[in-house]
């Protein structure tokens, strides 16, 4: 809140003798603490509120332009190539969001050998598929992992060729240390345990990462101080391949992103000669049926909004299991120019805010949506709360825990969704335009989807039953 600008713009319309009793009282407010507080507390809310101020314009479609939109034409063959390879696949966590599309991708190309990895049972309609086959596995256990990948398939009596490992806990709304944990053994441990058993697979087997665009991306700071926007990395909302590493001060302090981190450095590290890794970016918001954020809002009674100004580009789930075929391609085909390398990728269009994209979905879907507009600034003080509450409960309740050999859990069941209201779910509150070119031109990705035809694909699979009324935002027990 500049005080000294809005007096000259308003304070000149006040009589002379006012403004002589006015002003004193004024910058001495401004001196005092409270008014110090105050001026804090006002640039918080309008930092909160967003957006940035060198945001792009965002997508701005009409009625009209709605009305016009489909999807139908879309077909995703063109964005890989067409022909099987009739390789061994081995889908990572094919039973989750990302790997569900990577296998209906796989099979619609007429792969016959996909074996799906996950702890949890996939769709019946993937398990009724003689191409699939399903292996009960969890990458927490290294005896787990190697059996999953080292056993061959009964139809070409070889083990698996290409990986794609897109299991991960996304734990978002934790940073703090006693949360590190449950992110780590999946993210990281995980990760350790399907290199060791990808290694002892023979050569050129194929190794693809499913990442996100978070870990390349500034943290907000609510609490900025003066000129921090005009400084890098705060002083730009397009992000590409050829940044430079974020400063440690900006980077995320999200425990799921720290582990997601990690556990792509060691993929890449891991790329030579007998192993080919690779890893993708998604960002920023990975959209479609069953995704955290159009099919809960399509789905929850009613949806809160403090995030409607902030824009972000989206990318359609079917791109990124695409994107991952691309990827494998491009190792096969120039292994030596791509392995070891990180990419980003988004979908095709503008940014888009996140209430437009809320109201698109009211414009196709049948239901009426309700929405509770609530103040960004009493929803970032809640959420430190929370967080406060949450940490003070686990500290209390742990040595009671010790007596009997266990720990307390960090997701009480009796929390409900309010574990989500934390500052860490907070990060995603900031402008962001991915600019994936760099895999466009050396992976050959081409994203068939627009946010726009993603929104209304899914408004019409989640309305016709074909998700099964889940979503992103559903907690799972650990």
């Amino acid at each position: 809140m500049d005080i000294s600008g809005l007096l000259q713009k308003y304070g000149g319309r006040l009589p002379k003798p006012l403004r002589d009793m006015i002003y004193p009282a004024i910058f001495g407010l401004a001196l005092s603490p409270a008014g110090g507080a105050l001026v804090i507390t006002t640039n918080v809310a309008e930092r909160l509120r967003g957006p940035h101020a060198l945001r792009p314009p965002p997508a701005s479609l009409t009625t009209e332009d709605l009305n016009a939109v489909s999807y139908e034409s879309i077909d995703m063959l063109n964005a890989i190539s067409r022909e099987a390879t009739h390789r061994g696949y081995a889908v990572i966590g094919g039973s989750g969001y990302v790997g569900t599309y990577i296998v209906k991708l796989l099979l619609r190309r007429g792969e016959t050998s996909v074996r799906i990895l996950d702890v949890a049972t996939p769709s019946r309609q993937l398990l009724d598929n003689p191409a699939v086959t399903f292996i009960p596995c969890d990458i927490t256990s290294r005896q787990s992992v190697e059996e999953g990948l080292t056993t061959p398939f009964a139809s070409t009596g070889a083990p698996p060729a290409v990986i794609f490992h897109c299991a991960a806990s996304i734990r978002f709304w934790e940073r703090a240390g006693y949360t590190w944990p449950a992110s780590h053994r999946v993210n990281v441990q995980g990760t350790e345990n399907v290199l060791a058993a990808a290694r002892q697979l023979p050569n050129e087997t194929l190794l693809i990462y499913t990442s996100s665009s978070d870990v390349i991306l500034p943290r907000p700071r609510f609490l900025h101080i003066a000129g921090e926007l005009d400084s890098k990395p705060y002083d730009s909302v397009v992000f590409s391949d050829n940044d430079p590493p974020l400063p440690e001060y900006a980077e995320s302090a999200t425990s799921y992103v720290r582990s997601k981190v990690i556990g792509e450095r060691l993929v890449l590290e891991a790329n030579g000669d007998s192993l080919r890794t690779l890893s993708l970016r998604p960002g920023q918001t990975v959209v479609g049926p069953a995704d955290r954020f159009l099919t809960s809002t399509l789905t929850m009674p009613t949806v809160p909004v403090w995030d409607a100004e902030w824009a972000h580009t989206n990318v359609c789930v079917w791109d990124v299991a695409a994107a991952h075929l691309c990827a494998e391609k491009a190792l096969v085909e120039r292994g030596g120019e791509v392995g070891g390398e990180a990419f980003l990728i988004t979908g095709s269009g503008p940014a888009w805010k996140m209430q437009d994209t809320r109201n698109a979905l009211q414009h196709y879907s049948k239901k009426t949506l309700v929405f509770k507009f609530i103040p960004p600034l009493l929803i970032w003080v809640l959420a430190h709360f929370v967080e406060a509450f949450l940490f003070l409960r686990y500290y209390f309740l742990l040595p009671v825990f010790a007596l009997f050999g266990s720990r307390p859990s960090i997701t009480p069941k009796w929390a409900g969704e309010l574990i989500y209201l934390q500052p860490s779910t907070l990060e995603y509150m900031r402008d962001v335009v991915i600019d994936d070119s760099r895999a466009r031109d050396r992976l050959g990705y081409c994203p068939q989807w627009t946010t726009e035809q993603a929104i209304r694909y899914t408004v019409d699979q989640v309305e016709s039953g074909a998700v099964g009324g889940t979503h992103g935002l559903q907690l799972k027990e650990l």
